[in-house]
């Protein structure tokens, strides 16, 4: 039944979101860099630092399986560039002087998904899928 109600919930714990939302807006500070259907997000292409979120979640049930740890690089504490990627001291992936000098714009990566990265949507696309990850 449509009840014609909706809720934010705010955590840092994507497994938990993609249990209870229909949709996600993954942040960083304070700016959306992919968001769209749970299914969307959960599946490539990942913007890096939703990556880095899939990578903190346990992978129950799969006795002696222990996923990839993205290890984010830098100091959380650095202070948000003037311009450029908010991600960019961060990523494992930066493309050097593009990232650090241009916002990335927001770009379709399916229906309904969209995602902020200067890389190519065919590289983003080559990461492991998260939900076949866990199952």
């Amino acid at each position: 039944m449509v009840r014609g109600i909706a809720y934010l919930f705010i955590s840092r714990d994507i497994g938990v979101v993609a249990h209870i939302a229909d949709r996600i807006a993954v942040m960083y500070r304070g700016a959306i860099v992919e968001e769209g259907p749970v299914e969307a997000v959960l599946a490539p292409p990942y913007h890096p630092y939703t990556q880095a979120l899939l990578s903190a979640v346990p992978l129950l049930g799969q006795r002696g399986r222990v996923g990839v740890r993205l290890r984010l690089l830098g100091d959380v504490s650095t202070p948000a560039p003037a311009r450029g990627c908010r991600f960019a001291h961060r990523c494992p992936a930066r493309l050097g002087p593009v990232c650090e000098e241009e916002a990335p714009p927001m770009r379709p990566a399916a229906p309904g998904h969209a995602i902020a990265c200067h890389r190519p949507m065919e590289e983003l696309a080559r990461a492991p899928h998260a939900l076949l990850a866990a199952g």
